[in-house]
């Protein structure tokens, strides 16, 4: 369980299609954001609300409560 990791040549195809993604969306005027994949609960219902269906919540293998925001 836990993340994915990508090997070396994996990471040069997503690399280059980053690119290209990025450079379109910026010549149409977006911005570059970067967010974390996951947060602790406590902080995404803090943003959106304890009763809030816009979380999806996890737990890690230590037990912490740990959340995905909607978007993600």
């Amino acid at each position: 369980q836990g993340t994915r990791d990508f090997g070396p040549k994996e990471m040069a195809v997503r690399e280059r299609a980053f690119k290209a993604i990025i450079s379109c969306f910026k010549r149409h005027g977006a911005e570059v954001i970067d967010t974390p994949v996951f947060e602790l609960k406590e902080t995404l219902t803090g943003k959106y609300g304890e009763d809030s269906k816009l979380i999806y919540d996890l737990k890690d293998q230590g037990g912490e409560l740990l959340s995905l925001r909607y978007d993600l």
